[in-house]
């Protein structure tokens, strides 16, 4: 079947939690490039072993720091049905499945790229969904980043805050803050 000009952002990670760059990054993916809706996939279970807080409160983070984007923007659990650990080809690879007549596009950081060569099939995740890379503050300058610098904000420093009780207003979302306090996410 022949592709069609519509084009999906689908944007992965552990989110965890989601972060105001994160938020900035699927604006950006929708407003400046050719990609209509975004689909955001958090990891189910991380090729790398990194512990996270569950997958149901990532899931409800994620609905909520994206949700200022309407239905342009959906929250997939789709890494939860597919074996473990999550790789990002097993995954495009199922949703071209599911839907061959969409372009897919995968958002990454420029921050990630240094890490594609322990990537499982990095060439066929080029391949599948060619990347929109963000280009970020603190990260080797990228050569195919064509955006503007994205700040240099990262979950783990925002876990290393609010187990330190020190603010975080200014990085997370409200509904994801929201969601950290409802559920006593990273010692609060």
């Amino acid at each position: 079947m022949e592709k069609t000009e519509f084009q999906t952002a689908v944007f992965g990670g552990s989110f965890d939690p989601p972060h105001c760059v994160h938020v900035m990054a699927v604006g950006y993916a929708l407003s400046c490039t050719p990609c209509q809706d975004a689909w955001v996939v958090p990891c189910y279970s991380h090729a790398f072993g990194k512990e996270m807080a569950s997958f149901e409160a990532r899931m409800d983070m994620c609905r909520a720091a994206f949700s200022i984007f309407g239905k342009r923007v959906r929250v997939l659990d789709v890494e939860s049905r597919l074996p473990a650990p999550s790789y990002t080809v097993q995954t495009l690879r199922h949703l071209v499945d599911l839907h061959p007549g969409r372009t897919f596009r995968l958002v990454i950081g420029s921050d990630v790229l240094p890490e594609t060569s322990e990537w499982k099939e990095w060439d066929e995740v080029r391949r599948i969904a060619p990347p929109i890379i963000m280009q970020r503050v603190g990260a080797p300058p990228a050569a195919q980043a064509l955006t503007p610098l994205f700040p240099d904000v990262s979950s783990s420093d925002i876990r290393e805050r609010l187990i330190r009780h020190r603010p975080v207003d200014d990085l997370v979302p409200i509904g994801v803050l929201r969601v950290i306090h409802e559920r006593r996410l990273y010692g609060t």
